[in-house]
């Protein structure tokens, strides 16, 4: 199921010319299974955590790729 939600979101995504964002509120219900499991994931910082992993990575790429040259 996990899998197939990735997947869809992804490919939804990438055939899209919309933001995250629009797509996301185009696909949740008010009072839905998606948006309960949204506001789960704002009370537990996600959203600051996918920032904090993405910043990092970004910056560990820039680090490496700075090294090759």
């Amino acid at each position: 199921l996990v899998r197939q939600l990735f997947r869809g979101a992804g490919i939804l995504l990438a055939d899209s010319d919309e933001s995250p964002a629009t797509l996301r509120e185009r696909v949740t219900s008010p009072n839905g299974t998606t948006a309960a499991g949204l506001a789960q994931f704002e009370a537990a910082g996600l959203r600051e955590t996918v920032n904090k992993v993405v910043r990092a990575a970004a910056a560990r790429s820039a680090e490496m790729g700075a090294a090759s040259k």
